[in-house]
Order: structure tokens, then C-alpha cells, then sequence
């Protein structure tokens, strides 16, 4: 059973105590990815688990999937798209701490404000990257006549000279 997740939190604290998130948000409550997407029906299953690495950087270990409706590119119809978005990010209050990162981490900026974030924009964050530049259907979701070009006809190409083209730029002079 899912616990209700917090609508904003604070990441630090989150990772000082060791907690996890696991829960459900709508997909009609994400604004921005609903911009990409053909419906807002809908969850996304989080499962977010906030800790302290052996170095001291706390970090967020996340993983969200969905199944999302979007339009193929190809064929213009409403498509199911099983998104997936595993992350890693350690939580940086500056810059220059992001130079001193272990490669596994994706640096979280997170301003010093102690203003708390909305948890469903981190969520959507991950989403967005995890959908395709180019989404298309799995199968050749269009006729194989539409591939093809309506005449078959050979274009017999002469071989050009590279001393052709030299002559020709030589007589404009």
C-alpha cells in the first residue's frame, strides 16, 4: 500500500534522517509534462529514497514509471508508452560543490533559501528526460506503400571529374 506523498519537501533533511518516499502521483498533476503527452489519465508510481553516502553528500536515489498516453510521430495516433526513469542525484546547495562529485552522482542545484520543493516537480523533471525525442509505436504502425516513392525510376548519375570542377572555377576568373 502506497503511503500519500508530501507536496513539498525539504531534500536535506529528508537525507539526514534516511527516509523514503513511496507513493502515487496524477499525472494530471504534472503541468509541464502534460504538454507532451495526448492525455492526463493516470499515476506515477515514486518510489524516492533520500540518504547520506560514506563521503557525507547526500544524495537521492529515485525511480518513476508511468504509462503514458503520447502521439506517435509517425502515424499521428495515441500510443501507451511505458516510461521508466531511474536517477541518482546528489543534493548541492552551490556550484562549486558540483566539481567534487563522484561520477555515479547527477548534481540536484537545490538553492539556499530554505524554501521547500515541490515533489512532484522533481518527479516530472526525471519524466521529461526519460521521454523519447521521437516517439513511435514499436511496429511499423503505417502501410509500406507510404514508404515508397510513387515512380521507381534510375537516375543514371555521370562520374564528376574533381579536375572538371577545377577548370570551371579556374574560367570564372
Amino acid at each position: 500500500m502506497h503511503q500519500q506523498l508530501p507536496v513539498e519537501i525539504d531534500p536535506f533533511r529528508l537525507a539526514q534522517n534516511g527516509l523514503k518516499l513511496t507513493g502515487e502521483l496524477q499525472v494530471s498533476n504534472l503541468k509541464r509534462l502534460l504538454k507532451s503527452l495526448d492525455s492526463d489519465e493516470g499515476v506515477v508510481n515514486v518510489d524516492m529514497h533520500f540518504d547520506v553516502d560514506e563521503t557525507g553528500t547526500p544524495f537521492l536515489k529515485g525511480k518513476f514509471s508511468s504509462s503514458l498516453s503520447i502521439i506517435c510521430e509517425r502515424c499521428s495516433e495515441a500510443m501507451l508508452l511505458n516510461v521508466e526513469s531511474n536517477c541518482l542525484l546528489a543534493l548541492v546547495k552551490n556550484e562549486h560543490k558540483v566539481e567534487g562529485l563522484a561520477e555515479q552522482y547527477d548534481p540536484w542545484l537545490i538553492d539556499d533559501n530554505n524554501e521547500a520543493i515541490k515533489l512532484a516537480s522533481v518527479v516530472e523533471d526525471e519524466l521529461i528526460l526519460a521521454l523519447p525525442l521521437v516517439p513511435k509505436h514499436d511496429f511499423e504502425c503505417l502501410p509500406a506503400e507510404v514508404w515508397q516513392s510513387g515512380e521507381d525510376e534510375v537516375v543514371e548519375e555521370k562520374p564528376i571529374s574533381p579536375f572538371a570542377v577545377l577548370s570551371a572555377l579556374k574560367s570564372k576568373d
